[in-house]
This record gives structure tokens, C-alpha cells and sequence, in this order.
């Protein structure tokens, strides 16, 4: 037994001695695994790093597109106004002060109506004035008719007696004088009523226009004048309007339509309207008039649609016209919205050609469609072209397309 125990013990000192190099290695293995842990995310930071360079030295990517063909049949939208068939406004022809007024916004009038009436003292005064003149000219001439007929009876008895030699021939000739002088003032006397007679129709008519009427049948859309109101007669800037009349029962409505579709339009066209505020409501019309050219300014196209009009429809509201454009001619090409670049040198589109350079192209517009625009040239279908271009996009330039659908 001892002998056994003697020949055991020596191997726990051995043991003994080799515990503290164990437990150094198991630190330096912690040590490396905790090192390890911390440098690698700094290894992938510089591999994204690396990658991030090597993309900023290459070419730039973008995104991009394959452009369509549209369809050669148009549905034309265009905005319009809507107008009264016959408006105007109403300004006095006499001064004076409203003594009445009979109408207000909204009423309904008939063709010479009396709207209001203006007091005009002294064109009344003047009037009067102008009629006693008549008057007067008129006892002129029933004076001068008596003169001329007395004269003319002594002239035919001075020439008897002063054939019988009893009267001397110049007294038969001052009796002659004096009957063709009386029969001159009677001419002078009706020429002086027919001017009198032309003043007192200046002046009745003068008169007149302290009533004012309707100039047709309509509805009274303004009012600018009440009782007491001092009124200028003219249409100068600065003379107060009395009132506005429209006639409603035919409205107007007139749109612009873009040169790239004017040439299509005729007279007699259908035509549909619809107004925003009354939803579910088409209104059929016709093109009732065009103003047969294009306005330099905006290149489009006037034209006018007459709608009757059921009282639904008010003067001066913003509605849509639809148009049917014809099939025909070369289909456009579709250009998505955010592929149209527009610089000083007009609207371009940038294309990418086969070895995957990049060319701006000047390009011609047709209708603006929202989120695509009507190209008529400068690009084809098929053209592969950059959305949503940046700055490091020029022309010539090497880029990588990131091609979407």
C-alpha cells in the first residue's frame, strides 16, 4: 500500500505547476477572440468603403427606360371659361342724380324695360326752353306770312296805278322790293322752325336717356348704383357703372386647344363640357365658332362652344371640354415626365445609345398628358432614356442604365 501511494503522489505537483501556464493560454485565447470581435466590423466599414470607391471612380448609374408608342386616337382635355351669350354693361347718356331704380342683382328683365330713372333737371329745363323757341318761331312765321301776303296785294296795286301814270315807277318799284323782302322773311321763318323743331328732338331724345331700359332680355348680373347716386354720363375710366346685363339662356364657353391639335378642329364638331361642381353631369354641345388662327403668343387655337343652358350652368364658371380627336397619322411617342429636361436650349430628352453613352436630344412636345408627354420628334420608339437625371449626367458621358419597366 505504501509503496502504491509513493509511486501516486509525485504527479500532483506536476499538475500543480502546469495550471497557471493553462490558464495564461486561455487568456491570450480570449484576448485574440475579443481582438478579433472588435476589428471586424472595422474590416467590412473599409470593404463598403472599397466598394463605394470603386463605384464613384466608375461609371455613374441611372435609372432608365425604354420608351412606347401612344395611341394615335386623342381624348382631348382642355380647360375653359364659361360666358354669358350676350353681356354688357349699362352707362348713363345724362348726368344727374338716380331718382328711382326699379331692378337688383338677380331680377329678370325684358328688352326696353325700365331699370332706373335719372333726375336730369336741366335737360328738362332745356327742353321747355327749346319749345317756347318753337312756339315762338312759329308766330314768327305766321307774322311774316301776313306781311308777305298785305306786301304782295300793295305791290299788284302800285304796278296798276303806275300804269295809269297816277304813281310813279319808283315808288312801284319800292312796293315790289318791299313784297319780295316780306316773302324772303316767310323762308327765314320756316327755316327757323325747322331748326327749332330739330332742338326739341335733340333735347326729347336727351330727355330719354334719363330712363334707362334693358338693352335685351337677361338677367341683371351687377348693380353699382342705388337711389340718390350721382351719376356722369359716358363709359370714361372713372364713370360708375349702373349696371351689368347678361343673357343666360345660351352660354358660351370657350377653350384654348394647343396647335398640335387645332389643325383637326372644324365647325360643328361634337364637343362635351362637364363642370366640377356639378358632378355626373355632361353637357353635349357643337364647336359653334373657331377663330380660324393660331394666337402667336401662346399657340393655340380659340374656339367657342354654345350650350343651352337649363340654369344650372352660371356665367363666369371654370368647367373642362372633352374632344375627340381623329385616328390617324404617326402614333406618338410617350415621354414619362420625369425623363424631360427642359434648359435654355428648349425641351430635351437624354438618350443612351448602344455602348451605353449618354446624348441630350432636342425633342418636339405635343400634349402634356400628366405623367407622360406626347413627343412628335427628336426620339423613336424604343430609345432608352434617363429618368430623373443628375448633374454628373452630361452630354457624352459614360453611364451605367439601371433599366425599369
Amino acid at each position: 500500500m505504501r509503496d502504491e501511494m509513493t509511486q501516486t503522489n509525485p504527479t500532483a505537483p506536476e499538475r500543480s505547476s502546469r495550471t497557471p501556464y493553462l490558464g495564461a493560454v486561455a487568456f491570450f485565447v480570449v484576448l485574440i477572440v475579443i481582438g478579433v470581435i472588435a476589428l471586424l466590423p472595422k474590416l467590412r466599414h473599409r470593404e463598403d468603403l472599397r466598394t463605394e470607391a470603386d463605384v464613384a471612380s466608375g461609371p455613374p448609374v441611372v435609372l432608365a427606360t425604354r420608351l412606347k408608342v401612344g395611341d394615335g386616337a386623342g381624348h382631348l382635355e382642355l380647360s375653359a371659361s364659361i360666358q354669358a351669350f350676350e353681356q354688357t354693361p349699362i352707362f348713363a347718356r345724362t348726368s344727374g342724380y338716380i331718382r328711382d331704380r326699379y331692378v337688383d342683382i338677380g331680377d329678370h328683365v325684358k328688352a326696353g324695360q325700365l331699370l332706373a330713372v335719372i333726375d336730369d333737371p336741366q335737360t328738362a329745363q332745356a327742353l321747355l326752353q327749346a319749345r317756347a323757341t318753337l312756339a315762338q318761331t312759329k308766330a314768327q312765321l305766321a307774322q311774316s306770312q301776313a306781311n308777305s301776303s298785305l306786301s304782295t296785294v300793295t305791290n299788284q296795286r302800285w304796278e296798276a296805278l303806275q300804269s295809269q301814270g297816277v304813281v310813279s315807277k319808283q315808288d312801284s318799284d319800292q312796293r315790289r322790293a318791299q313784297a319780295g323782302a316780306d316773302t324772303a322773311a316767310v323762308a327765314a321763318a320756316q327755316a327757323n322752325i325747322a331748326a327749332s323743331e330739330a332742338a326739341v328732338r335733340n333735347l326729347t331724345e336727351q330727355a330719354s336717356f334719363s330712363r334707362v331700359v334693358a338693352p335685351f332680355n337677361g338677367i341683371i348680373l351687377a348693380r353699382a348704383i342705388d337711389r340718390g347716386s350721382l351719376i356722369s354720363s359716358g363709359s370714361q375710366t372713372g364713370v360708375t357703372q349702373m349696371f351689368t346685363v347678361g343673357q343666360s339662356e345660351t352660354v358660351r364657353v370657350f377653350a384654348n386647344v394647343p396647335q398640335t391639335n387645332a389643325v383637326g378642329l372644324h365647325k360643328g364638331q361634337i364637343a362635351k363640357v362637364v363642370v366640377r361642381e356639378l358632378p355626373g353631369q355632361v353637357f353635349p354641345g357643337v364647336i359653334a365658332r373657331t377663330s380660324s388662327s393660331i394666337d402667336p403668343g401662346t399657340r393655340t387655337l380659340l374656339i367657342e362652344v354654345d350650350l343651352k343652358n337649363d340654369g344650372r350652368i352660371l356665367p363666369g364658371m371654370y368647367a373642362m371640354v372633352l374632344l375627340d380627336t381623329a385616328q390617324g397619322g404617326t402614333p406618338p411617342v410617350m415621354l414619362p415626365a420625369n425623363a424631360l429636361v427642359v434648359r435654355t436650349a428648349g425641351p430635351q430628352a437624354i438618350v443612351i445609345d448602344s455602348n451605353n453613352i449618354a446624348h441630350f436630344r432636342d425633342i418636339i412636345l405635343g400634349r402634356d398628358i400628366g405623367a407622360s408627354t406626347e413627343v412628335l420628334g427628336g426620339v423613336k420608339p424604343g430609345d432608352l432614356v434617363v429618368l430623373s437625371p443628375g448633374d454628373s449626367v452630361v452630354d457624352g458621358v459614360k453611364v451605367r442604365p439601371s433599366i425599369q419597366p
